[in-house]
């Protein structure tokens, strides 16, 4: 199975044939070199470097005639884009909340460790 990486780098070559690894990092509004650098790293592409992509298709959907068939090419790519950008935050949601489970444990025992050693600290009101 493919990397999404490889999905979208192919995508964008069939739509746009001169694309190379250069100007796919320019229209991610990132360095010339990210492209090179996330893959042989093996990172996954910035969310915000995939926003940049969607927003630089729209504006060539906009800029193509309407009846051009690389319109729903373009689409394709970026609801490509739009899946995987869903699934990175619905995989963050649920590490958030065992996170948040884990934490608000150890919360609950702090708290009731601390209960057992402090009383309410008195307090004086005088008046002026």
């Amino acid at each position: 199975m493919k990397k999404f990486e490889d999905e979208l780098y192919d995508a964008m070559c069939e739509v746009f044939p001169r694309t190379t690894v250069r100007s796919i990092s320019r229209v991610m509004g990132m360095s010339e070199s990210y492209w090179s650098s996330i893959c042989s790293q093996g990172l996954k592409v910035s969310n915000m470097a995939l926003m940049k992509l969607n927003e630089h298709l729209e504006v060539r959907v906009i800029q193509l005639d309407s009846e051009s068939s690389k319109i729903l090419q373009i689409k394709a790519i970026q609801l490509m884009i739009a899946k995987e950008v869903v699934s990175r935050f619905v995989t963050k949601v649920d590490s958030i909340s065992q996170v948040w489970e884990e934490v608000s444990s150890v919360l609950t025992r702090e708290q009731e460790d601390v209960s057992a050693v402090c009383d309410a600290l008195p307090f004086l009101m005088a008046r002026g």
